[in-house]
């Protein structure tokens, strides 16, 4: 084992393969990285505007750290922790199969990627405050579940969040109503500074209890998951149609439809499409979804903007320049055909409002499909905002970097409609128009059953949004 000192940091890399690439290398291709997302990520602004944080000032602090590695697996680390400064999660690791340097490059995020899912610790994050999951040593539990999280390694958990957390993860959100970066991943803190110590202080029975957690692990309370299966079911109780969605993919794309197409006949009272964890996809999944249940076509106007003058063909939009805090862009409103949902041939015929079940954890094209219930009043989001910076956007670019071969993606679009200088909020495109929180005893009761979530008997009986979809149609 090798140690890489850096600045905040002390790395251990395995050394196994010798350092190939200079130090000029190193820097050449950093600064093509930077030089990209600079130049061409449209969100900087609007993020330094919410956060206070300068993304640019960020890549150039992290620079730097190149000056202390000693082999290619400390320069990795360089790069993905700039990847982690832009806060987006489509600012990431190129995985494409089709990629030219696939090879090198997925050997190199498996054997230098050190910020994987071992080290993260999943925790509640509700209005303002974060619970913990449960933990144990061996069989003997040491931290019941929903136990209030208030300390890691001593550090309040909103500053750990803000100024240690961040440094390693993609996926920080903003909490508007409480003005606070939050996360519902919380990396161990030996990872993101120099320390041997991980502790939580978490609230146990009324007290303070300031825990190592280094020989801690998950208590799974069932082993039954539901999760991940696509569902169409009718529930003839009232007449519901409801469509799980867990991800938005293209394969089952004509199953969705033959199985919607199954109720033709029925009668109809609601009709609800869950997509709650659904990271996203292909926009075609959702867009075939909606066409097998209307009655009539339904439009959206849409305003996006790049930095990049070419990302916008000129036949299906209308152009225009326009400032987004300082930043300049292109402006383009969106005339293409795609943003009128037109019915399909074996649609439903369905006349009412479309109820969408979200949550924190969507992403990407679903988080289009949300933007898209913000416009159209027959479509109508219940649930929790993400935190993210979403909207519709254009499918990521890629780059190369030049020497290390490594290989990454970057948005190039930011979605403008409605946007309101004064309010930067309504960039980020990722709110719920009816928001539902859980109790903490619902909570427990989603966290324990074992009989599947997506199921009637818990849909009825025991899931917030949904009863609150059913109080809402009455």
């Amino acid at each position: 084992m090798k140690k890489i000192v850096l600045p905040f940091l002390a790395l251990f890399v395995m050394t196994a393969r010798a350092q190939s690439l200079t130090k000029q290398q190193m820097l050449e291709d950093y600064d093509q990285l930077c030089t990209t997302l600079t130049t061409k990520v449209p969100h900087f602004a609007v993020r330094k505007k919410v956060t206070g944080i300068g993304i640019p000032g960020e890549l150039r602090r992290i620079r730097h750290d190149i000056d202390t590695v000693t082999c290619d697996g400390g320069f990795y680390d360089v790069i993905f922790r700039a990847l982690a400064a832009c806060n987006d999660q489509h600012v990431s690791p190129n995985q494409t199969k089709d990629s030219m340097a696939m090879a090198r490059t997925k050997e190199a995020y498996q054997k230098y990627f050190r910020y994987g899912s071992s080290k993260v610790y999943k925790v509640y994050y509700i209005d303002g405050k974060y619970l913990t999951r449960g933990f144990q040593n061996k069989d003997a539990e040491v931290i019941p579940f929903f136990s209030e999280l208030t300390h890691v390694n001593g550090i309040p958990i909103d500053k750990y969040v803000a100024k240690y957390n961040r440094l390693v993860s993609g996926a920080t959100r903003w909490d508007f109503k409480h003005k606070k970066a939050w996360s519902s991943s919380l990396y161990d803190p030996r990872l993101v500074s120099n320390t041997d110590k991980f502790t939580w202080t978490v609230i146990i029975d009324g007290k303070p209890q300031t825990i190592d957690m280094t020989e801690l692990s998950y208590i799974y309370p069932r082993d039954f998951f539901d999760d991940f299966v696509f569902k169409v079911d009718y529930f003839q109780r009232d007449s519901t149609l409801y469509i799980r969605i867990p991800k938005m993919d293209y394969g089952k794309i004509e199953w969705l439809e033959d199985e919607i197409a199954k109720h033709k006949d029925e009668p109809l009272r609601r009709a609800i499409i869950d997509v709650r964890g659904n990271g996203g996809g292909s926009d075609m999944v959702w867009t075939h979804v909606l066409s097998a249940i209307i009655d009539k076509p339904m439009h959206f106007n849409l305003w996006q903007a790049s930095k990049e003058i070419g990302v916008f063909t000129q036949e299906d939009s209308i152009q225009k320049p326009i400032k987004v805090y300082g930043d300049r862009m292109i402006a383009c409103f969106d005339q293409g055909d795609w943003t009128t949902l037109k019915p399909s041939k074996r649609t439903l015929g369905y006349d009412g409002k479309i109820y969408v079940m979200a949550d924190e954890n969507i992403f990407s094209s679903t988080s289009s499909f949300l933007s898209v219930c913000q416009k159209i009043d027959r479509l109508v989001s219940v649930g929790r905002s993400t935190g993210y910076f979403v909207g519709i956007g254009a499918t990521p670019w890629g780059d190369i970097l030049r020497h290390s071969h490594f290989s990454y993606r970057y948005p190039v679009t930011i979605e403008t409609t409605d946007t309101d200088p004064h309010h930067p909020e309504t960039y980020y495109k990722d709110q719920v128009e009816i928001e539902v929180w859980p109790t903490i005893e619902e909570l427990r009761t989603q966290t324990f059953y074992n009989k599947g979530q997506h199921t009637e008997e818990f849909l009825y009986n025991h899931d917030w949004v949904f009863r609150k979809i059913l109080e809402e149609t009455k």
